[in-house]
């Protein structure tokens, strides 16, 4: 504190996070409602025959939560209509493949599935969620500089064609893993390298930025005052990371706004509903969210509520170096029968904990 004025000398930034009470979840459209239900269908026949029906649910259903873009590349990829990897970019080069579940399909599981993607091809451009991001950004969050993460590239990629159709006007940078980065202007994607996309960041000239995570390593934005989660990751501590972009000694704003994107009774509003009220303390107790929480997802995905909420219930209601070292007992020092030398106190202090 600053004894002449009763200030920190280095202000805390306060977050302001949108999209967490139960009424901001974004509304399933009745078509986006039928795709969930048919992708549950599909996956739940294929698991009664076949290994990896929870690993296909659990891409599945995280992808279309995505974007309708990335759903239907997925569904696309399992009938063998395109190949490649479709897991989160930065693990592509370990992610499994999914061009071997088309041969694996009856007739029924089949026709689930090309009814998903009839639906996901149909309404692709009316994704509720990009709607959602046009109205944010109209509504004063361009204005204060934005990034937009998400965990899929090819979402990054679909968002950015219909961003430079609606924001005509702006440059809008792409800060993704590989040769992958660039800037569009005026509906051009030209390939930059991520220095010169700071540098253009830093000297004003982007107020857009799409990422995907491998933005929320290594990268400082104090110029950015918002942040939208296009998709919530399934590593709790990557949303840490995204936020501590622009969480940030410097930040220009006194208060970052921060918007988690979800879709009501999807699996991250599930998700959201389970670990709401025990984040905040979890994150205060540990300084993070621990990895182990993605167990959470899964389960919740996996329709396993009960497992999922006894992994919650399990989490210690204090820090556990608290729990254990931080107590003082009253000890009568007059009844203390002997006294440790130097070499004995260098040989207790030298033991692990």
């Amino acid at each position: 504190m600053n004894p002449a004025t009763g200030e920190p000398y280095l202000k805390p930034i306060k977050v302001q996070l949108f999209g967490e009470e139960d009424n901001d979840a974004i509304l399933l459209t009745p078509y986006l409602k039928e795709a969930y239900e048919l992708a549950e269908e599909f996956c739940h026949l294929f698991s009664k025959r076949a290994k990896g029906g929870g690993f296909l649910k659990t891409l599945l259903l995280r992808r279309v939560g995505s974007t309708l873009y990335a759903g239907k590349q997925t569904s696309e990829a399992m009938l063998g209509g395109i190949s490649g990897n479709l897991e989160e970019e930065e693990e592509e080069d370990n992610a499994p493949q999914t061009g071997g579940t088309s041969k694996d399909m009856s007739k029924d599981e089949r026709k689930l599935l090309q009814q998903f993607l009839s639906i996901l091809s149909e309404h692709q451009d009316k994704d509720p969620k990009y709607e959602k991001i046009r109205d944010l950004l109209h509504d004063g969050w361009l204005e204060r500089c934005c990034i937009i993460f998400s965990q899929y590239y090819d979402s990054i990629k679909w968002l950015s064609k219909k961003l430079s159709q609606d924001f005509s006007n702006e440059l809008i940078g792409i800060y993704a893993g590989g040769q992958r980065s660039g800037i569009i202007e005026n509906g051009e994607f030209v390939r930059t390298s991520r220095g010169e996309l700071k540098s253009r960041i830093w000297h004003g000239e982007i107020r857009l930025l799409l990422g995907t995570d491998a933005a929320s390593e290594g990268l400082n934005l104090q110029v950015f005052g918002s942040l939208i989660n296009l998709d919530l990751p399934w590593n709790p501590t990557r949303l840490e990371q995204r936020k501590g972009r622009i969480q940030r000694i410097g930040q220009m704003y006194d208060e970052i706004w921060v918007y988690n994107m979800r879709y009501k009774d999807s699996v991250e509003d599930r998700v959201h509903e389970l670990l709401s009220s025990r984040l905040e303390g979890i994150n205060s107790m540990f300084g993070q969210i621990p990895d182990f929480l993605e167990d959470v997802w899964i389960d919740v995905a996996l329709d396993k509520a009960e497992d999922a909420r006894k992994t919650i219930d399990e989490l210690p209601k204090e820090h556990p170096y608290e729990l254990r070292y931080d107590k003082i007992e009253p000890i009568n020092w007059e009844d203390c029968s002997q006294v440790l030398d130097s070499i004995e106190r260098r040989r207790h202090l030298n033991k692990g904990w």
